[in-house]
């Protein structure tokens, strides 16, 4: 189990759009008994990700049709079932699957991104997932192009962080990696985290932080391990 326990109101975002599991599902929903605030993000969001989902969805190949009901023919079917079941439970177990299959394009249609991004090679890549999946599903979620490959940045006051997406981007230089700054008002700048393109050029991270007296956000490549302070020249840098 994680801090969700501690803080509910952090899964609102994945609960709505289905990622959450059914530990962290019950939590919630025991929460939602409680709080008018989150019943009414929960009814305005629902409405938004439905919207979402319809958009990013295509139709299948005509041949996997065929193909279907091919199979179904083939099939023998359960009868359907006596017992009712009410109509909230039905409205979940109709859109549970539609959701959970749509999460990713959900996140990514709301970041204003192209494609999900999956960091696989990472043990904690789901834990990763979730907490970018929370800061673009937010209600306040603001995405700004990076210019790292094709790439966007997305902030969320309210989830209290600021996550980093994108594909097609440049390998760093041997023995380095992209490093975030904060740049503040001041001229400070405050570390962030490290990363690292795969491959396809494609890349995740994801950093908590509040955004008060934050001019900037600035990339630089650092050596592996990141830096206390910018060593390397600026690759790219979002001006709030």
């Amino acid at each position: 189990m994680n801090n969700t326990m501690d803080d509910p109101h952090s899964l609102l975002g994945p609960y709505v759009v289905g990622a959450v599991d059914d530990i962290d599902r019950k939590t919630f929903e025991n929460h939602l008994r409680e709080c008018a605030d989150c019943r009414t993000e929960v009814a305005g969001m629902s409405d938004v990700v439905a919207t979402l989902v319809d958009a990013e969805a295509t139709p299948p190949p005509a041949a996997l049709r065929a193909k279907v009901r091919e199979q179904a023919a083939r099939t023998a079917q359960l009868p359907p079932p006596v017992a009712s079941v009410p109509r909230a439970e039905v409205s979940r177990r109709r859109h549970r699957w539609p959701l959970a299959g749509a999460v990713a394009a959900v996140a990514v249609t709301v970041a204003g991104i192209g494609a999900f991004l999956t960091a696989t090679d990472a043990p904690d890549a789901s834990a990763l997932e979730r907490e970018v999946m929370m800061v673009s599903s937010a209600p306040d979620a603001h995405t700004m192009e990076l210019g790292l490959g094709s790439s966007h940045l997305v902030m969320s006051e309210r989830m209290h962080g600021v996550a980093l997406m994108g594909v097609d981007a440049p390998a760093p230089a041997d023995g380095m990696e992209y490093q975030l700054w904060l740049v503040l008002a001041s001229g400070q700048k405050v570390p962030g985290p490290t990363f690292t393109p795969d491959r396809d050029g494609k890349f995740m991270a994801m950093m908590h932080t509040g955004f008060e007296g934050v001019t900037d956000f600035e990339i630089t490549q650092e050596p592996r391990g990141g830096s206390s302070a910018p060593t390397g020249e600026t690759v790219a840098i979002v001006s709030l």
